[in-house]
This record gives C-alpha cells, structure tokens and sequence, in this order.
C-alpha cells in the first residue's frame, strides 16, 4: 500500500528534477555565448593587432623611427642595424616586452666624436612614440637645427639628456610640459662658437612645473640672461642633483627664508660661475648634502663655521677662489665622511692642526696655494686611502718624513712644491706606495740625492727643481721609471758630472737640468719621444749634436764650440733653438731657413758667429723671435726678412751690419715690439716708416752712423703714448740696452717703453711729438753736447730744448740699486700658459707666478712674446646620473718659456684621481 502512494510522488519529484536540469542548463548558455562572442572579439582583436604589428614592432612606431633616421647623418653608419620590421631589434631601441611599445631611444655616441651622428632635421612624426620614457640623444651633434618644440609632448618621459649636442637657438619652455620627468640632462646642449659665447637662455621660469624632477643638469649653458635662477630651481622639492657649473651666473641669494630642496639635495655643483660674494648661509641647512662644488665661482671672504653642519659631504671644491681667506674653522673637522676635500687657490691662513686630523677618510686632499703655515701634522700619516696630497706654493715649514709617509700605501700624488719643507728620509728607506707623480721643487732634500726614489718604478713627472742638492747623479737614475716617465725636471741645484751618450727613457717628453754644473759632451742619442730639452746654464764642452725629434732646444750659457753644421737642416721638428753665450762660430748654414719652417725663436747671441744673414731667413714665416746680438755679422739685412711678418722680437745689437734701415721694416713687420740695432755700421736717415709699427714699444738705434733729422711722425708711436701696464703681449725674461747699459728684465712689456737714438749724426730737433709720449720710461737722445755744438765726433747734433709739452710726461726709468745679471734673474714673474683641451677639462687657470711646480728655467737668455688666450673650458664626457668627480686639477706649465701657436704643449696637471694600480 505504501508503494502505490509514493509512486505519484516520486514521479512528481521526478519531473521537477528533470525541470531543474533544463533551468541550469538555460543558466549554463549564457556564459557559453558569451564567451563564443568574447573570443570572436579577442580574435578580431589579434586579427587587428597583427595587421599593425609585425614581429613585436608597431609599425607606426617603427615608421616614425624610420623618419628620424632620414634626418640624420650617419657618417659611420650607427644606425645600420636600422632595417627589417622588428624595430625592437634596432640599436638603441627597447620596447616593452608585454606591449611591444617603444619605451626608450638611447641614441648616446660612446665613441670619439667623430662617429656622432649629425642633426639635419627633425620631424614631428617622433610623437608616434607615444609611450616613450627615456630619451637619450648625447654627445651627437645637431648643430644644424634647433631643440624642437614638440620635444615638450611627450608626455610619459621620464629620462631626457640632450648633452653635448650642440643645438642651434635656446631651450624650448614646452619642455616644463614634461610633468613625469625624473633626469633632464641639457649640459652643453647649445652650440658654443669659437669664442666660447653660446646662445643665451632667457628663463628657467618652466622649470616649476617639473615636480617630479629629481636630476637637473644645466652646466655649460649660457645663462647669463636668466634673471633669478635660484626661484627657479627652488620650486623642485624633491631635486636630489643640481648641476648649473660654467653657467656664467652672476648672483646667488646669501640667505633665503626657505629653500624647497634642503632636505632632499645630495649633490650641488654651481662651479665656474661669478658670484662675488660671501658663501651662501643656506647652505648650511642642507643637511643631506654628499657632494658640493662651488670652485672658481668668487667667492670671498671666511669659510662660515656652519660648513661644518654638512656631515653627509664626501666631496667638498671650494677650489679656485681666490678671495677666501681667514683660518678654516674647526668645525671643518666635523666632515669625517669626507673624500675629497679642494681649497687650493685661495688665500686661506693659519694651520694644518685642529681640523684636519679628524678628515682620515679623505682620498685626495688639495690646499695647495693659500697661505698656510706651521709643519705638516704626523697625524697625516693615518689617512690610509690618501692618493693625492696637494700643499704646495704654501708657507709650510719644518720636516716630513718616514712617519707622515711610511703607512701611505696608496699614495700616487706627492706635491709639497714651494714651501720650506725639509724632507728627512733615511737613504736605506723603501716606500710603501707607488708615486706616479712627484713635485717636491724648493723643498729641502739635498745635499745628497735622495736614495728612495731608484723604488719609484711607475713616476710619471718627477720635478726636483732647486732642492739644494749638490751632488753627482747615481748610476740608477738613469733607468729611473724608464718605461714610464715622461717628465724631468732636476734644474737649480748643483748636481754635476756628465750625461751618458745615450738616454734610455721610453717615454720622455721633457728634461729639465738647466742650472746646474754639468759638463762634458751632449748626449749623442735622445728618446725618440723627447720634445722639450733645457740645459741651459752648465759645462758642456764640445759640438752641437742633431736630434730630430726636439722641437724645444735651450742650450745657452754653456762652452759649446764648433759651427752649425747643415746637418741642422735635419732637425725639421724644432720650433725653439736657444744657442746663446757659448762658443759657437761659422756662419748660419743656408739650408737652415729652407728646411727648419716650424721654427718661431732662434737665438744665436753672445757667440762667434760671423758672414750675413741667409737671405734663405724669409722662409721661417713662423719666426717670432730673432736674436743674433753680440756676434760678428756683417752685410746688409736680406731683403727676405719682409717674409718674417709674426717677428716680435729683432735684436741684431753689437754687430758689423751695414747700410740703411730698409722701407719695409717699418712697412711691412707689424707685430714689431722690440726692435734693437745698436752698436752697428747702419747709416743713411732714420725712415720715417718705422711709425707705421703700431706695437712698438722699445726702439734702439744707439750707437750707429745714422744722420739726418728724427722723424717728425716719431711723435705717433701709439704704444709709447699710453701709460697703460695691461698688455697683450708676455716678455718674461729679455734684455734691453738702457743707455748702453745690457738690463734684464722679467715683467709684462708693456711696463717699459724705451727709445734710444743715441750716439748718432742727427740733428735738427727733437720733434715736439715726442714730448706726447707719456708712456716712456727711458728716452736717449742727444749726448751731452750744446744745441749749437758740431758733430765732429760722430754724437748728435740736437737741440736739447724740449717742448712745452716735454718729457716730463715721460716715466722715469724703474730704480735699481744695481744692473742684475743674468744669474740673479729669477722667475718668479713668470706666465702660466694654456693648454690642450682635452687635458684641460674644468683646469683653473693659476696665479701668475705658480706655475714652477712642474719646471722653471730660471736663467733663459729672454724670452719671446706670446698671445695668452685662455681657450674655453671644455666638460669631460661622463654618464650624466653618475657620481660628479672633483676636478682639483691645478695646471702648471713645464717652463716658464712661452711657445709659438704652431705647436701648443699641454699641461699635465695634479689629477686627483689616480690609478689605484
């Protein structure tokens, strides 16, 4: 019974199961659908997809690459990778893996410039790269063509460096669009001329709007039109690098209610730039500072005790300014952190002690050039990393010795020049370092030579110039550093004996023993790589040897006898040749103008030489400086001497020459500042031409047979009319007859004028122009004879009654209790001169008389005139993100002896950062 009444109810359940099964079944097609319609979608998505990509590129994209390329000149085809659809595999190009979009151009020419890539245009088809966040375009040259405005639209970039491009205009303000901008990099963007003048930058008021930017490199732009830099960059609150160095800024705020960027600024670089003024108060409230470079900015004034509130810095370059002074405060000594530490050049005073024996981290330390005084503290001896020492041209004193250098094992640099140091070492001493670099000139290390150095294996410069040291040289000297040095400079001391035959120096480029007491014969055999030679001022004996490869030979005031044989026309390098006051005799080999066509200075004077002057003399059109004073020429100047039109200097005094003063001397050699013919045969009239040399400054016709009247137009000399001491041109070391008297001189030219007529058969009168010449310091006329008395005895016959308008204009002659001679002449006032610019990146410039450290020829016979033009400063290559290095880098020059421009030399400076190897 109970069968029969479940089966209704189980067919009822039954049937609402079945019912259930067809309402999800219902439920389930739906999503079916869906997901049929979903990857139809899908598929029509890829369809789509691979219609505008091929093999990962977009080919938008990849024809806006295309577009750039064809703008561009690609001369040692950079971009030839540049073919085929995948774009993603070009060089330089990355897209991102999961889009295939490209993300970053990275375009940075790694190799010399040479290989840059040239900018002709640039099209707007670029914004297809619309996912774009790192562009790279450095170190290329778009010279042709301007930053274009739509570089402003790309609206992902984060990453911009367009350094070292050289692009023509300004700076677009639509680049303050680029609001996700992290790193711009515009360091030397703009094309910079001849001059060093680059296009100007109106205003960084665009900056503002990059609040994200956390690198900000504007160094080497021209921003001199910018009118207040700092509120511009004081609106970045989260700026970590601020790079505004050669920026030709004029002012920075002493203090400022707030500075936005105190709390996040890590490296500040503001050198080379003109502030004169006190150092910033603000500065001290950037607490988080690791790296700061304010050298060559003018600063002036103390060094503020908050300096030492700076705790984080590393890195410190207050170098080059010149005008800070005082002590430095001992809070200095809170910077433990401290790496590089930079105060060179400055008038800085007091001590070493209180402040610097707590800075034992530092790796390279320059206080080189102030006015520091007391010893050197032994603590010295426990800065372990140190590589570069630096405290020359100082007033230091007392001794150094194994204690401050025995635990330096890392030391590569070593410059105590010019102060008066004792170096005691004991002669059985083996140092623990490896110096590549030593300048230890005016420090005491003699009498005996100092035994340590023959350790010395890897010294690049070794300069030892006035040490005291009075002894012969060891026999290992000569293989001193042998494969590595390239400088040598040994000169005022007393060190004797002679040379070996053959020098074996692999690599020397300079050698420096003037002023000592050498003698013997000249080495026979010079390194093929040797181009300057002074040994000037010693003993040698014997003949004049030929060595090729020698551009600057200064062999004066030694006992060479013989001639110049023509094997001299084998020396087609030189460009200096310094033979005076020896022994020399003959007559100049005519080959001599013909083969020698780089030489600017040629000095035979004080000799025996004799016969006339090759008229082959026409073809050293780079001839600066010619004296033969003090010899036995005779004849009459060649006619060809009109071809020597860069002649500076003319000093043929004290010889046999006869005939008059040709036409063309006054027409036709306009850069004439010294012009000596005294003590000679040279007759006729004085041609009234020789007014035409607007650069005349001394003029010396004593002494000859010259008759006539002076010329009227004498009154013109336009140099000799101005009182002014700024001058253009550098005689550092010359000599001059003073009525008679041979002076020397080591000073700017432009501090002596001179004319000397006298001892001659003029008369007349003195023309009234020459009372005008208030710039004269020594004026000889007449002998001392009546306005009416006769020239019987070969005087002149001159009216001595001056204008109204006289000499009393004229500057008197500068007082001297005596006539020095020539070995009393120091150098102390001589010029630094600049150098090659790829050794000059970021070089001050130095004080006049610092240049010694490296080398000083103290006892040249003179020296010729040389234009000083300071080349603009170059910025060495360097990954912009990176870490910015110092650069304490003093340049010195290798002699106080100017060069012509046919061949400038460089400058080796004081690198401070030194191989560690």
């Amino acid at each position: 019974m109970h069968h029969l009444h479940l089966r209704p109810v189980l067919v009822i359940v039954a049937a609402k199961e079945e019912q259930g099964r067809e309402i999800k079944l219902r439920a389930m097609a739906f999503p079916l659908r869906f997901l049929s319609t979903l990857s139809l979608c899908l598929s029509a998505a890829v369809l789509l997809h691979q219609a505008t990509v091929t093999s990962g590129c977009f080919s938008m994209e990849r024809e806006a690459l295309l577009d750039f390329k064809a703008g561009i000149h690609d001369p040692h085809n950079r971009l030839s990778s540049w073919i085929g659809q995948d774009c993603c595999a070009w060089e330089g190009v990355i897209c991102r893996a999961t889009t295939g979009h490209v993300v970053e151009l990275d375009l940075r020419n790694t190799g010399t410039f040479d290989r840059a890539l040239r900018g002709e245009r640039m099209n707007s088809s670029l914004l297809a790269l619309s996912h774009l966040k790192h562009l790279d375009l450095s170190l290329n040259d778009f010279s042709g063509i301007r930053i274009p405005e739509f570089a402003g639209s790309f609206k992902k970039l984060r990453y911009l460096n367009l350094s070292s491009t050289r692009f023509m205009g300004g700076i677009p303000a639509g680049l303050g669009n680029l609001s996700s901008l992290y790193v711009l990099d515009l360091s030397y963007a703009l094309y910079v001329d001849d001059y060093g003048d680059g296009y100007p930058v109106d205003d960084l008021d665009w900056l503002s709007h990059l609040s994200s930017l956390k690198h900000l490199d504007l160094s080497g732009l021209n921003l001199t039109r910018v009118p207040d830099w700092f509120s511009s960059v004081n609106m970045l609150p989260a700026l970590q690098v601020l790079n505004m160095s050669f920026g030709g800024l004029d002012s920075i705020p002493v203090s400022v209610v707030h500075a936005n960027f105190t709390s996040s600024l890590t490296v500040l670089d503001l050198s080379f730039n003109s502030f004169n003024s006190t150092l910033p108060k603000w500065l001290g409230n950037v607490s988080g500072l690791t790296s700061l470079g304010l050298s060559s900015c003018d600063f002036r004034g103390a060094i503020p005790d908050a300096i030492g509130d700076l705790s984080a810095l590393t890195s410190l370059n207050l170098g080059n300014n010149f005008l800070l002074e005082g002590i430095v405060p001992r809070s200095m000594a809170n910077l433990r952190r401290l790496e590089e530490l930079d105060l060179s050049v400055n008038q800085l005073s007091g001590t070493l002690t209180g402040w610097l024996e707590q800075l034992t981290n530092l790796i390279v330390l320059n206080l080189s050039y102030n006015l520091f005084n007391g010893s050197v503290p032994a603590s010295i001896g426990k800065f372990a990393n140190l590589t570069g020492l630096y405290l020359g041209g100082n007033s230091l004193g007392g001794v150094i010795s194994q204690v401050h250098l025995g635990n330096l094992t890392r030391l590569r640099v070593l410059d105590l020049y010019a102060n008066s140091i004792t170096v005691s070492i004991g002669q059985s001493w083996i140092p623990p370092f490896q110096l590549r670099l030593i300048y230890l000139s005016s420090c005491r290390l003699g009498p005996r030579f100092p035994e340590w150095l023959r350790f010395q294996t890897q010294t690049q410069e070794l300069t030892m110039h006035d040490c005291k040291i009075a002894a012969s040289l060891p026999n290992w000297f000569w293989n001193f550093s042998s494969s590595t040095v390239t400088l040598i400079n040994l000169s005022n001391n007393r060190i004797g004996g002679r040379l070996p035959s053959s020098l074996s120096f692999a690599r020397l480029e300079e050698l420096y023993l003037n002023s000592n007491i050498f003698e013997g014969p000249l080495p026979a055999t010079l390194p093929s790589t040797l181009d300057t030679l002074y040994l000037s001022d010693n003993s040698f004996t014997g003949q004049l040897p030929v060595w090729p490869h020698v551009s600057l030979a200064l062999l004066s005031d030694n006992m060479l006898d013989g001639g110049i044989s023509s094997s001299i026309c084998r020396w087609t390098y030189l460009q200096h040749l310094i033979l005076s006051t020896n022994n020399l005799f003959g007559e100049i080999p005519s080959c001599l103008g013909e083969s020698l066509q780089n030489l600017s200075i040629l000095g035979l004077a004080n000799n025996h030489f004799s016969g006339a002057i090759p008229n082959t003399i026409g073809f050293l059109i780079h001839l600066q400086l010619l004296q033969l004073k003090n010899n036995s020429f005779s004849g009459e100047l060649p006619s060809s001497l009109q071809n020597c039109t860069n002649l500076q200097f003319l000093d043929l005094a004290q010889n046999n020459f006869v005939g008059g003063i040709p036409l063309w001397m006054g027409e036709n050699l306009p850069q004439l500042a010294v012009l000596r013919l005294r003590s000679n045969m040279f007759s006729g009239g004085i041609p009234r031409q020789l007014a035409q040399l607007g650069r005349l400054q001394i003029l010396d016709l004593g002494n000859n047979n010259f008759s006539g009247s002076i010329p009227h137009s004498f009154g013109n000399f336009s140099t000799m009319v101005s009182t002014s001491d700024d001058g253009e041109f550098i005689y550092d070391l010359f000599d001059i007859s003073m009525k008679g008297q041979d002076l020397f001189f080591i000073k700017n030219l432009d501090l002596l004028k001179s004319l000397d007529l006298s001892n001659n058969r003029l008369t007349g009168e003195i023309p009234e122009g020459i009372g005008d010449l208030a710039g004269l310091q020594n004026l000889n006329l007449p002998s001392t004879v009546a306005t009416s008395a006769s020239a019987t005895d070969g005087t002149n016959e001159i009216s001595t009654d001056l204008p109204a308008r006289s000499l009393a204009k004229s500057r008197p002659p500068p007082q001297s209790p005596a006539s020095p001679t020539l070995r009393h002449i120091g150098t102390s006032g001589l010029r630094p001169y600049k150098r090659n610019a790829r050794e000059c990146s970021r070089v001050p410039l130095l004080p006049a008389d610092t240049h010694q450290r490296r080398a000083s020829a103290a006892h040249l016979l003179f020296v010729a005139a040389a234009p000083l033009a300071a080349a603009p400063f170059r910025r060495s290559y360097s990954a912009s993100p990176a870490r910015p290095v110092l650069n304490v880098v003093p340049p010195t020059s290798s002699s106080g002896y100017p060069l012509s421009s046919s061949k400038e030399r460089s400058i080796r400076g004081h690198h401070n950062r030194v191989s560690q190897d």
